[in-house]
């Protein structure tokens, strides 16, 4: 078990009582999050300086944040105004880039797609009817693809495949993850895999063959994907169920992934800490609790609702119900841990000593 230490803490200069729902990556160096109050901030890693609120409105009731492209410092957003906004932090306090979902269906996900100039949005059911729209932010007027029959309830997730941009995936709280091939129009050619696992909380793609599902109960699973032109019978799901007694937490916040491997970031209020526990594939997926990393403290009672495992400031960003960010860093002089290839997600084998066989979470 490691620790990490709170360096910075800072409400952004958030009213009290409010929330801040998710962290997201807007520029090396510097972070962006959306919050209970509609607005939309960015911040520096470095002692959490130089805040600024880029706009107090970004939507009618938030719900999404995620980095569109950081190079350019562009961030996608989404509200249950049915409205998904691309914003330039580079000038202007008003989006370059808005969508609106038919019949103005609240947004409560979306995923980016930069090199393929695309951003797709799932919806809460309206009408009997959850949609998946997949637009191309050059011609943003209308959707390119619509998915409409694919799922009975709220779309909680969605996830592009990490190398192939024409395939993504996405959650709801009817416990189903689809995948799909966006070449495809017809719906039903174009869903190529179904897996019911129970109401989505999160779910993404761990490698380029392999899904993680988690719940809004903390039950969680890793799949294998399928392959429509392999007739083989593939790899058998791994069960988790529920993380709470396995990981001696009260809930789950979200799944960290970075080139260092992934981490589940489990919280626990009555004892104060989240930890980040690495999960690792060899020789098969399990959690390595004994290379953990503690912090203790988290966000006092208060629900921790996004955490950013950030590379290249070799730190840890969390943020939560409590109104505040804060950053964490390793304690005292401990240097950081050599990350195992097996943290990956990949089954590739490396020569290394026992001492060196270690996790770090950036």
């Amino acid at each position: 078990m490691h620790t990490l230490k709170a360096t910075a803490s800072s409400s952004l200069s958030l009213a009290e009582g409010h929330y801040i729902y998710s962290i997201a990556a807007s520029a090396p160096g510097s972070f962006a999050v959306i919050s209970s109050d509609d607005s939309l901030r960015i911040f520096n890693a470095d002692g959490l300086s130089h805040s600024s609120i880029v706009t107090s409105s970004a939507h009618e009731g938030v719900t999404s944040l995620r980095t569109y492209d950081a190079g350019q410092q562009l961030l996608g957003t989404a509200g249950r105004d049915g409205k998904v906004k691309i914003w330039d932090l580079r000038g202007g306090k008003k989006p370059v880039v808005e969508m609106q979902t038919s019949n103005q269906a609240p947004v409560l996900s979306i995923a980016c797609s930069p090199g393929t100039n695309e951003i797709a949005a799932g919806t809460e059911l309206v009408s009997y009817q959850a949609v998946v729209a997949f637009w191309d932010i050059r011609s943003a007027g209308q959707p390119r693809l619509q998915y409409v029959e694919s799922h009975n309830d709220d779309v909680t997730e969605l996830q592009y495949h990490p190398t192939r941009s024409h395939i993504a995936l996405s959650g709801s709280t009817d416990g189903l993850v689809n995948i799909y091939d966006t070449n495809i129009t017809d719906e039903d050619d174009a869903l190529v895999q179904v897996i019911n696992h129970g109401s989505v909380h999160h779910a993404g793609f761990l490698d380029e063959k392999t899904v993680y599902a988690l719940s809004h109960d903390e039950d969680f699973a890793i799949h294998p994907t399928t392959d429509p032109d392999d007739q083989t019978q593939g790899a058998e799901p791994i069960q988790f169920n529920d993380l709470r007694q396995p990981l001696n937490c009260e809930y789950v916040v979200q799944l960290c992934q970075n080139s260092q491997g992934q981490y589940i970031a489990a919280g626990n209020k009555l004892e104060q800490r989240l930890d980040l526990v690495p999960l690792v594939s060899s020789p098969s997926w399990q959690f390595d609790q004994n290379n953990s990393w503690r912090l203790p403290g988290a966000h006092g009672e208060e629900v921790i609702r996004s955490v950013y495992v950030d590379e290249q400031s070799q730190c840890v960003l969390t943020c939560g119900e409590d109104g505040c960010v804060r950053v964490w860093k390793p304690e005292g002089d401990e240097s950081a841990p050599q990350a195992d290839s097996s943290a990956k997600g990949s089954r590739q084998k490396e020569k290394r000593s026992k001492n060196k066989d270690r996790f770090k979470p950036y």
